[in-house]
């Protein structure tokens, strides 16, 4: 099974860590030039910060034996180390943060072998008896701002020496078949397989880019679509940097007996590595001068049925249901360059396939989009509405069986000539309105 990091959510990330490592916010050493260290305690320290950054935490090259969380709390970054594999404890962690490579090596922390841990700013030891699993280290503000001189993204450093003989390194990494592999993307230069990893202080703000919904039917007439543009629901927050796109997914509910596939397409061009410059699909195929990348595999999986009459088949689309879930998240990041063609109204292209796995499976996409190959669907009246819509931010949508026109009244379609502007809520009273983020 592919090892899928990026599919989290965050309170259960923080609550699970919380319990069953036993985390305590222990202290660092600390030292901001080569000849003053100093201790900084945090067993007085009781804020719970919620992670919102994760990556592997791999061993040897190709063993995963853990995860790297990063939170941060007025201005203060809690980098956690947690050790998942039976066995193996931590012996020492190094951490630092820096801007660039040039900034890194003039510090004198890279040599032509690579990083160099032990002059890492952050760093603690334990003895083998302590049997450590998990520590945090608090960056203190005064530290982020002296580094990053306040930028929103900068790159964070993370090393362990393990138990069992190995040392480890926090990074994006995919499954392969000799285990795990580290995005090569961000690896320090020189002759070691150092790597570190880019956090954007943006992540730890959930904003909803955009939201795409979907009517699943290719029929028209009165066998075809019912208009409450609940059949799928998916929720995008996206972050751009020089070196990554960030994509996180959110599957907020599904109004339909069928099962889809939620899928993006996005140029190779500019990606770092091809293919293994992606990390947190479900699966990737190539098609011409684009990837296509599979996100959620199975709608009906990932968002199963809550059996509430009398809509049995749906999640978080009937007028009863006063919670949002189930839900599931995804996070998609793209090693990228500056030949990649980033457009900030579509940084990529969501479709869905309908049956997927099946004979009988087919695509659709947003109209908006693709307005000449749009995918539509005609009323009893004849009249033509789009299968996908977008929405540029967040998004309330309909009751089961309720046309979206009664909830938004500026909704108009095709035929009668589309507005891109209706998303106006006009009766609250035909909304699932719950938070589901």
């Amino acid at each position: 099974m592919k090892r899928n990091i990026y599919n989290f959510n965050k309170d259960i990330i923080f609550i699970m860590s919380f319990l069953m490592l036993g985390m305590v916010f222990n202290g660092c050493e600390k030292s901001y030039d080569e000849a003053v260290t100093t201790e900084l305690s945090l067993k007085d320290h009781h804020i719970m910060v919620d992670p919102c950054k994760e990556v592997c935490l791999v061993a040897g090259q190709h063993m995963y034996v853990g995860n790297v969380m990063v939170g941060e709390d007025g201005g203060d970054l809690y980098v956690t180390f947690n050790i998942t594999e039976a066995d193996v404890y931590l012996l020492e962690t190094h951490v630092d943060i820096f801007l660039s490579e040039e900034q890194f090596k003039a510090d004198k922390k890279i040599s032509n072998g690579g990083a160099i841990p032990g002059k890492f700013n952050f760093k603690k030891s334990w003895n083998e008896s302590d049997m450590m699993t998990s520590y945090t280290v608090k960056i203190p503000a005064s530290y982020v701002d002296e580094v990053t001189d306040g930028a929103n993204c900068f790159f964070i450093a993370t090393h362990a020496a393990l138990s069992n003989g190995e040392t480890a390194w926090g990074g994006i990494c995919d499954e392969t078949d000799q285990g795990v592999s580290l995005g090569n993307a961000l690896q320090f230069p020189g002759r070691n397989w150092s790597v570190y990893f880019e956090f954007c202080l943006d992540e730890c703000e959930t904003t909803i880019d955009f939201t795409y919904a979907w009517e699943d039917l290719m029929k028209d007439g009165a066998d075809g679509n019912d208009g409450d543009y609940n059949d799928l629901v998916i929720k995008s927050d996206v972050i751009k940097t020089l070196s990554e796109l960030k994509i996180s997914l959110y599957a907020s509910a599904r109004g339909a007996s069928y099962d889809h596939a939620f899928k993006i397409k996005v140029p190779k061009m500019g990606i770092v590595g091809g293919m293994n410059g992606v990390f947190g699909e479900a699966a990737i195929d190539e098609d011409g001068d684009d990837y296509i990348i599979t996100i959620f595999s199975s709608t009906k999986a990932a968002l199963p049925q809550e059996n509430i009459n009398p809509y049995l088949f749906a999640a978080n689309t009937v007028r009863t249901d006063i919670t949002c879930e189930p839900h599931a998240t995804a996070e998609i990041i793209i090693s990228i360059d500056g030949d990649f063609v980033f457009d900030e109204t579509m940084p990529y292209y969501p479709f869905i396939t309908v049956h997927p796995g099946t004979a009988n499976a087919y695509d659709l996409n947003i109209w908006e989009l693709d307005v000449i190959n749009g995918d539509t669907w005609k009323d009893v009246g004849g009249i033509e509405y789009p299968n996908g819509i977008i929405i540029s931010d967040d998004w309330k949508w309909p009751y089961e069986k309720a046309h979206i026109t009664t909830a938004y009244a500026g909704f108009k379609s095709i035929t009668e000539g589309w507005d891109p502007a209706w998303a106006v809520l006009t009766d609250p009273s035909n909304v699932f309105d719950v938070v589901c983020e």
